[in-house]
Order: C-alpha cells, then sequence, then structure tokens
C-alpha cells in the first residue's frame, strides 16, 4: 500500500482522523490519576503471630522455625526472612517480582491452617500482611494542644478522623500515639496481703459487678415487662466502693487495699512535636486513587475542621508526599515543553520555512497524545515513569518526519511540484526510516518484558516509548506528506520574491552549502586515509573505557526530596524515660544546625497501637527513637539534605551513650521499591551467635575505615538484661500450683490486667488493674509477690522459685531458615559500588569460620540483579537491531557496518559521566541501551541512501561523498533534536531532578560521539568492506 499517496489524496479525512485522535486524547488526560509511581506491588507477604510471655529465643524455636518450615514450599518464593523478637514472630516471605500474590496468600493461609497443631497452645493465630505501595502515608500530621490533651484522642477520632474518611479516596485515617484515658486500680500489695486477697479476685469482682444483664420478662396485666439488673459503673468513684472481700465480719472495699486514679495510659510509645508532647495522624489513600487529589481534598477538609476544634489545638503538616509529586511531575511537564520547543527551533533553524516547522510540530503532539490514551486505556497514571517516557520520547518523534521532510524539501527546491514530491520524497526514504524507528523499537519494547526491580521502572517506559515512536512514524508517513502537498510551494516563488526572508534563506543556505563541502572534503580525505582514521579511532576507544575505571556504579540516583529520618538505638536495656533525654539532645543539635529545618518530629518506643516497624520497615524499642524532619523547598535552599546530613553525622557520633544511628534521606521511591534499609547491607549466615556475631563486627569494624560509608551498624543488638524466674516444680505440686498459674499472677502484679470496662457517652475505657508503681522498682518487689494458691492461701514467689538476672538477645534475626546477622551502611560521598568493591576485597582475604556463609543484600543485590537483567537486554537489543537491518537491506554485511556506531556510543557515555561524576546506575544504563536504537538511526540512512546512489551508477567513493552531503543536514537535525529534547533532563535542578539526570547526560555524550563516528568512521569501513567485496568477485 502506498501509504503516503493514500493520504496526500484525501486530505480531508487525514485531517478528521488526527482532529478525533487528539479529542480523545484530551478527554483521557483529563481522566488520567496522577501519583509518584505506577501502581507497585511489593512482592512481600509477612505473617505475624504474637506469643505473649515468650522470648526471643523461645518465639525462634517454638514458633518462627516451625512457620518457616511450613512456608518454604510455595510456589514462586524467592526467599524468607524471620525476625524472633519477646512475644512477637515475623516471618517475611519474598516472591519473585510478578508472582501472582493473591494465590500466593491462599497458600500461606493454607498451610498455617496446616501447621496449627504443631504451635503453643497459647500462641494466638497467624495474622497475614500483604504490602501495597498504597499503605505508605500521603499525609501526616502533627497534632499538640495544651489544656485539651487529656481528650485529644476521642477529640481525634470523632472531629478529625471520622470526617476525613468519608472523604473519596481515602483509605486510612490512623492517629497514633494520642493520650487514651484510663481507669488506674493501684494495688497496694501489704493491703491486700493483710486481708488475704489477690490480684485476680479483685479483677473478678470488679467484672463481677459492672454488668448490665436482662434477667427475663413479667407480663402483667396487658403488659409484658423486660427485667434487668443494671449494674455498670457511671461515674469512676464507684468503682472504689466495690465490696471485694469480707474480712472478720465487715466488707472490705476495693478503695482499703488500692488507689483508684482517673488518669491517662501509660504508654510504650512518646511521640514530640516540634520540642513538645504530641500525637501524629496519617492519611492513607485508597489503592488507584489520585494522590494529588486526595491529599488535595484531605488539605482543604482539614483546614475547614480545625476551625471547630478548641483554639489551643494545633495541626502541623510533617509529610505531604503529593508536593513533592506536583513539583516532580511539574519539572518533569517543563522538561517535555522545553524539549518540544527546542525541537522545533532546531528544525526552524535547519528548514527556515514556518510551514516546514509547524508540518513537523503538529506531530510532536499528535504522537504524545496517543501515549497518553493508552496510558488511559490500560488504568494507568500520570507519574515521574510515565513522563520521563514522554520527554525521552518529544526528541525522536520528530526524527521521521525530519528525514522524511527533508526530502520532500530537497525535491521541492529541485523543481518538482509539491503533490509529486510529497509522494515521491516520502516513499524514496520511507523503507529506511521504517526501519530505523523498527531499530529503535527493538531497544525499547524487550524493556516491557523487564522483570525484577528494573522492571518496576523500565516496563512502562518502553511501552510508552515503542508506541510514541510507532504513532510518529505513522504521522510522518500520511500527515507530514498531506501537509506538505497542501502547505509548500513551489521553490521558484519563494527566489522570484526580493524580500527579508528570501535574502535570509540565500545567505543562510550559503552557510549550510560551505558545512556540506566541508563535510565532503573532509570525506574524501578520510577514504583517502582510512588507516588513519581507523586507529584515531580504536586509540579513542580504548583509552575513554579506561575511564569506567574512575567511574563508579550504584544502584538509582538518590533524589533530594526534602525530609530526612534520623534513627537512633542506645544501649538495650535503656528506659523510655532516659531514651526521651537524649531525644531533646537532639532535638536540640537539628534546629541549632539546620537553619533549613521547616518541621520535625519525634517517635520514640515502641508503637502498642499496630506493626509499624513492619510496615515502615523500622526498628522499635523503648532504647531507640526515629526523628523526622521536613525541610524548606528544594528552590530555597543552598545544601542538599545529603549535605546537611553529613553535618549532623559529624555531630552525633560526638554523643556519648549512642550505640548506633543512621541518616536516610530516601524517600518514597525507596519505600515503594523495597529499598529501605541500609545501602550496603552484608549478610552473615549461621547457627551459632557468638560466631557470627565476631565475625559481623569485625568486619564492621573494617567498613568503618572505608572511605564513604557511614551509618556502619549491626542489626543484631548486644544481649539485653532480663529476670528469669524458673519455678521449682516441686514445690509448685506442694502448694496446688503450676506455672501457668505463677507466670499469670506475676503478670498481673508487674504488667497488669484490663479487669473490666468503664463506658461513658458511648465510648469505653480499660479499668486497669496493678501493683503501684513505687511497688515495681526493685528485684526485691518482684521477690515479695504473694500468690494465693487454689486453698487461699498466700506463697511468695521467692519461696517457689529462682529468681536470677540473665543475658537474652533482644531479636533473632533467619534468612531461608538459617540465623543471620547483618551489618549495614550507607554510603555519602563516593559510589555504591566502589565501597562494595573495597568491602569485598577485605571480606575475600578473610578465613571464614565452617558453617558461616556471606551474602550481600540491600542496594547491593538490586544493582546487582539489575545490571544482570539490562546486561542481558543489551544483548538482546543489539541483536534485534541487526536482524532488523539485515532485513531491511537484505544483507549481512551492511547492517554490520552500522553496528560499528554502537561501540563508540560508550566513548561518549564515558566522557560524560566522567566529566559530570555521575556514577553507572540503573538509569544511566538503561540510556545506554536507549543509544543502540538511536545511533543506528542515522547510520541507516546514510548507508541506505548510499546504496540508492549506487544502484543509480555513482562510483563508490563519490556515492559515500554524494550522499554525505545530501543526508548531512537530517543527521544533524536529529542528532541535535533528541540532543536538546534530552537537555531538559540533564539540566534540570528542581525536585525529582536526579532521578533522570544520569538519562539525559548519557544519551546527550552518547549521541554526540556517535554522531561524529557515524558521518566519519562508518563511511569509511562501509568503503573498506565493499572494496574488498569488489576485489573478491
Amino acid at each position: 500500500m502506498n501509504l503516503p499517496k493514500l493520504f496526500v489524496d484525501r486530505p480531508v479525512t487525514t485531517i478528521m482522523v488526527f482532529l478525533g485522535i487528539l479529542a480523545i486524547g484530551i478527554v483521557s488526560v483529563s481522566k488520567l490519576p496522577i501519583d509518584l509511581f505506577p501502581e507497585i506491588e511489593n512482592p512481600v507477604i509477612s505473617v505475624l503471630t504474637q506469643y505473649p510471655g515468650a522470648s526471643a529465643k523461645d518465639v525462634e524455636t517454638n514458633v518462627t522455625k516451625k512457620i518457616e518450615s511450613w512456608l518454604s514450599t510455595v510456589n514462586e518464593l524467592d526467599k524468607i526472612t524471620s525476625t524472633s523478637i519477646d512475644n512477637m514472630s515475623i516471618v517475611q516471605c519474598q516472591f519473585k517480582w510478578g508472582a501472582n500474590l493473591d494465590e500466593a496468600a491462599n497458600d500461606i493461609r493454607n498451610l498455617l491452617e496446616m501447621s496449627k497443631r504443631e504451635m503453643p497452645a497459647d500462641a494466638e493465630p497467624p495474622f497475614i500482611f500483604k504490602f501495597g505501595s498504597n499503605m505508605f502515608p500521603i499525609l501526616v500530621y502533627g497534632i499538640t494542644a495544651e489544656e485539651s490533651y487529656e481528650g485529644l484522642n476521642k477529640l481525634i477520632e470523632k472531629k478529625i478522623a471520622d470526617p476525613l474518611k468519608r472523604l473519596p479516596g481515602v483509605g486510612a485515617v490512623l492517629p497514633m500515639g494520642a493520650p487514651i484515658r484510663q481507669i488506674l486500680v493501684k494495688i497496694d500489695p501489704a493491703k491486700l496481703e493483710a486481708y488475704n486477697l489477690s490480684i485476680e479476685r479483685l479483677a473478678g469482682s470488679l467484672a463481677a459487678e459492672n454488668l448490665t444483664l436482662p434477667v427475663g420478662n413479667l407480663r402483667m396485666g396487658r403488659l409484658d415487662y423486660n427485667l434487668r439488673v443494671p449494674g455498670e459503673f457511671h461515674d469512676p468513684a464507684q468503682i472504689g466502693k466495690v465490696i471485694v472481700a469480707q474480712y472478720r465480719g465487715r466488707p472490705v472495699y476495693l478503695a482499703d487495699v488500692a488507689t483508684v486514679v482517673d488518669t491517662l495510659k501509660e504508654r510504650s510509645i512518646n511521640i514530640r512535636l516540634l520540642g513538645g508532647k504530641g500525637t501524629s495522624l496519617i492519611v492513607q489513600k485508597q489503592s488507584g486513587a489520585n494522590t494529588v487529589n486526595v491529599a488535595r481534598s484531605v488539605k482543604k477538609r482539614l483546614t475547614q475542621l480545625e476551625q471547630r476544634l478548641p483554639a489551643d489545638v494545633k495541626i502541623h503538616l510533617v509529610l505531604d508526599s503529593s508536593k513533592f509529586i506536583v513539583n516532580s511531575i511539574k519539572n518533569l511537564s517543563e522538561a517535555v515543553i522545553l524539549g518540544g520547543i527546542f525541537v522545533v527551533l532546531v528544525i526552524l533553524i535547519f528548514l527556515r520555512q514556518w510551514r516546514a516547522t509547524l508540518i513537523i510540530a503538529f506531530t510532536i503532539p499528535f504522537s504524545l497524545v496517543v501515549a497518553l490514551i493508552y496510558l488511559y486505556i490500560t488504568g494507568d497514571t500520570i507519574n515521574i515513569i510515565t513522563l520521563s517516557s514522554l520527554s525521552i520520547a518529544v526528541g525522536m518523534v520528530v526524527d521521521d518526519a525530519i528525514v522524511i521532510l527533508e526530502n520532500i524539501t530537497r525535491h521541492i527546491e529541485q523543481g518538482a511540484r509539491p503533490r509529486e514530491a510529497a509522494i515521491f520524497g516520502s516513499n524514496e526514504v520511507g523503507l529506511a526510516v521504517a526501519a530505523s524507528t523498527f531499530a529503535i523499537v527493538a531497544v525499547f519494547f524487550p524493556l516491557s518484558f523487564l522483570t525484577g526491580i528494573a522492571g518496576v521502572f523500565f516496563h512502562i517506559l518502553g511501552i510508552l516509548v515503542t508506541v510514541t515512536i510507532i504513532t510518529s512514524l505513522f504521522a510522518s508517513l500520511s500527515l507530514v506528506p498531506m501537509l506538505s502537498a497542501r502547505l509548500y510551494k513551489r521553490r521558484s516563488h519563494l527566489n522570484m520574491n526580493n524580500t527579508a526572508k528570501s535574502r535570509f534563506y540565500t545567505a543562510s543556505e550559503r552557510l549550510f552549502v560551505r558545512l556540506e563541502e566541508a563535510y565532503q572534503h573532509l570525506l574524501r580525505w578520510s577514504l583517502q586515509h582510512r588507516k588513519t582514521v581507523i586507529v584515531v579511532a580504536l586509540l579513542l576507544f580504548i583509552s575513554s573505557m579506561l575511564l569506567f575505571k574512575f567511574i563508579g556504579t550504584e544502584f538509582l540516583p538518590q533524589s533530594d526530596d526534602g525530609t530526612m529520618q534520623i534513627n537512633v538505638e542506645l544501649q538495650p536495656g535503656t528506659r523510655l524515660e532516659r531514651t526521651v533525654d537524649y531525644v531533646k539532645q537532639i532535638e536540640k543539635l537539628i534546629k541549632d544546625k539546620v537553619p533549613e529545618l521547616r518541621y520535625y518530629s519525634v517517635q520514640a518506643g515502641v508503637n502498642d497501637e499496630g506493626f509499624s516497624s513492619i510496615l515502615f520497615g523500622q526498628k522499635e524499642g523503648p532504647n531507640i527513637f526515629l526523628v523526622r524532619a521536613l525541610l524548606s523547598d528544594h528552590k530555597y535552599r543552598t545544601r542538599s539534605v545529603f549535605e546537611i546530613a553529613d553535618t549532623l553525622r559529624r555531630y552525633i557520633k560526638k554523643i556519648p551513650g549512642i550505640t548506633s544511628f543512621s541518616i536516610s534521606a530516601a524517600g518514597a521511591g525507596s519505600f515503594v521499591t523495597g529499598a529501605t534499609g541500609k545501602q550496603l547491607a552484608v549478610d552473615i549466615i549461621g547457627y551459632d551467635l557468638e560466631t557470627t556475631s565476631a565475625l559481623a563486627g569485625q568486619i564492621a569494624d573494617k567498613l568503618k575505615t572505608i572511605p564513604g560509608a557511614v551509618d556502619v551498624a549491626l542489626d543484631r543488638g548486644k544481649d539485653r538484661p532480663e529476670i528469669e524466674i524458673v519455678p521449682d516444680r516441686d514445690k509448685l505440686a506442694a502448694v496446688g500450683l503450676n506455672t501457668a498459674m505463677v507466670a499469670s499472677a506475676v503478670r498481673n502484679h508487674m504488667y497488669g490486667k484490663v479487669a473490666t470496662k468503664f463506658r461513658q457517652e458511648g465510648n469505653e475505657f480499660d479499668v486497669f488493674i496493678r501493683l503501684d508503681a513505687s511497688f515495681r522498682r526493685s528485684l526485691q518487689n518482684v521477690e515479695n509477690i504473694s500468690i494465693q494458691t487454689i486453698t487461699g492461701r498466700l506463697v511468695k514467689l521467692k519461696d517457689i522459685a529462682v529468681i536470677r538476672e540473665v543475658m537474652y538477645p533482644p531479636e533473632i534475626k533467619r534468612k531461608n531458615q538459617e540465623r543471620v546477622v547483618t551489618v549495614g551502611a550507607n554510603v555519602s560521598g563516593r559510589a555504591l559500588g566502589d565501597v562494595t568493591a573495597d568491602l569485598k576485597a577485605y571480606i575475600n582475604s578473610l578465613e571464614i569460620p565452617p558453617g558461616v556463609d556471606i551474602e550481600y543484600s540491600g542496594q547491593v543485590e538490586q544493582q546487582s540483579d539489575a545490571f544482570a537483567d539490562l546486561s542481558l537486554f543489551l544483548i538482546l537489543s543489539i541483536f534485534l537491531v541487526y536482524m532488523i537491518m539485515a532485513s531491511q537491506f537484505e544483507s549481512l554485511l551492511h547492517p554490520f557496518v552500522i553496528m560499528f556506531s554502537v561501540p563508540f556510543a560508550l566513548v561518549g557515555v564515558a566522557w560524560g559521566l566522567y566529566l559530570t561524576g555521575m556514577p553507572l546506575s540503573s538509569i544511566a544504563f538503561l540510556a545506554t541501551i536507549m543509544l543502540i536504537g538511536i545511533v543506528v538511526k542515522n547510520a541507516i540512512v546514510l548507508v541506505d541512501y548510499t546504496n540508492i546512489l549506487r544502484a543509480r551508477g555513482y562510483e563508490l567513493f563519490e556515492a559515500i561523498v554524494v550522499s554525505g552531503g545530501n543526508r548531512l543536514r537530517p543527521v544533524l537535525m536529529t542528532a541535535i533534536t533528541t540532543i536538546l529534547g534530552m537537555l531538559p533532563l540533564a539540566i534540570s535542578s528542581g525536585e525529582g531532578a536526579e532521578t533522570w539526570q544520569p538519562l539525559g547526560v548519557t544519551v546527550i555524550f552518547g549521541l554526540l560521539v556517535s554522531t561524529v563516528v557515524t558521518l566519519v568512521l562508518i563511511p569509511v569501513i562501509y568503503s573498506l568492506f565493499e572494496t574488498r567485496l569488489k576485489r573478491e568477485k
């Protein structure tokens, strides 16, 4: 089918088709949701099992190992890791990317059901937790109050959380750390013993008295009455008046042995906001909801709700992920628009005709709009990946149109009528243009099949660029010829008018002609000195490859989103009150040393409202605290978040008493992709805790001396002191007790027990009973706990058990059913790959104890996997591009000649990364693969036209020279438009720019060098092969 002729002959149909597609695109864009990343399902399923009263070692033995054994048979399981801590087992099943997690969750559920018979009787049923990117908070607020602080929990729930939950797109609103009312019954053990009572008996009396029960009905006369016994407490004062026993003929009231206090629940978590007490409010969106719209509606609604709150209640925005999304999208949108403007200007300068420029400019929005229609149909979002894809494509979508329009223009200048020139010119280079387009498709489309972490970022990129490029080919063979036939005039019309436009055209044409003549002169010299050209090219290639020794590697470029997290760990066993003292030191430090600080919050201790450590990859404990800092906007800062982090590290390491700390500037991107831990992680796997801990300490000490390694720490803390109560079974049997009864009694005395619930105004509060704090402060208090036997006699704990101080590990981690300790570190001032290489060299020199293995995880593992996948696709892309060119030329030789331009793109890549100081990341690696399709595109057009001229009777050298002169302008135009299309990505300094700068730099430098190679080296190699082939014939 003669596609150009079909559309040239039907201009109205052509316009209607394109206008219809543009209209559909505009509607699609208006309905596309906006997010930071595509919807990503991290392939991890966690199984959480509570085992009350068990130490970390007991949890590992009785729960974790059994669950691991059962779950190890699940299909598509990549690895299984676990953490055993006091009272809880956390087993995480990590699957291969792309695995069906719904099926995996069902399999896990079935296996857990079968494993119940092996679980301890007092272990609670396992809870299955599946992570999703929508669980990352889109908004985090800090709420402070003075007079209203005690009622803050109820106020937040009723007046803030409930209204926000009703907003469209809001998934969850989670208050954290809010004060909770509690009726506390504080027992005096001496008085309890004097009346021969136990805590269990007091709790039973409270529960029995705090009841309202229906007891039947009474039919009296014509009416039927319900009978009810109301006994619930209506006032906390009633609790102290409950009769708990009779002693020597008189009642004993609860107030005789205890003090009843209406107070706040004692929390295991301490949240501070701007140096004062407060609480946090986390907002999550529903899966598939528009992050920006949801955040906007929440902020608007919260402004209205705040006006109805007491004057002392203040709401502070701690985290707003939508702001980073909006700024990143804005920066990328500007890059797309700016790249399009650059492209249009280049075309105008080269063609010097507004009509020609407009013709090509029309193909840009059409190609991009079709890609947006694809996003709408597939249910994807506008995010930094999709917009980056369009930014990459904007410089290439005009390449086909440039080649075709330049050829049409040349025929018109030679005297052809516009209609004939449009059809003939398009058909003349149409096959070469199609081949070069499919060469790019051969590079990008395979990216859509990437799996693993690389597929998270590059899957949609490969599809979108493919859709955009194919659309641009269609527009170049349909819209461009039709508009050229209608809008162009004969060349003689311009030459007949002595206008300024004509004079400019004539003057600029002389410059282009001189450029073409100079290039043809260079070609003739190169063809006469072919050995010199090849030797110089080889020396340039070899010397440039040596630069890669000085270029580091990393997984993904770190992005400055203005947020920072400081994790601090103190000596195990440190009380929460002491931890708060260190919190205040860090608060003062960041206020003094970080003038860019806008807001900060601190969370110390253990979150007793959920498994936040599991959700966000954080450790928790009374000796651990986390500082979240929000900095001023990127444009208002002279320092990056990474420079600020380095400053703080220098001061924090001087504070005595801190066992380890780390500062992370990782934002939502690393959270979504699972890269939330340390950048460098070394797993030491082995059963013996002492052996692996010693080796881990040795590696950590070495890692601290390696330049660029910061925040070095072991994830296995030092053993923690515990008080162990070992019952004497013979003595227990003698008094009619058992181990469970003793454990329960000690727990009720020291930890406490919810005796009943106090209800008031529709709210429900715990009535909590335990020993007064003054009787829970020494080992002697534990020894003197009185336990009531079944006969009513009281015995002291020290008389029936041995009480001793022991040391236990606070947690035990496992990987693939083996114990593991991890040495982790972040990297600053050096590339991750360089630090890793130094560490590997040291570890390889060690004598590893028998039974111990060493593996690398964290971003090192992710980088290795991504580079392996991309290397495979690099080879595949080269093979596919060669196949397409071989089919187009019907030759095995000519594609081989063209492929010589590919290695020299690496020369530009090496110099670009070296001069800018950028490491070779996955993004830069992707750009290198992209260059394969881009650099061969111009070589295809050049070689194809040379073959056409030779078929018309030109001699070999003359055909090369004439082809070079005629194709110089389109080659330069396509190269410059692609370079300028990438320029906004390379020089952008806004939020999120760090992610895509390596791509722009790599393509720009690679294309600069490869264009020179295409124009000089490819003709030389072509002539060598053709000359030798002619001799053999």
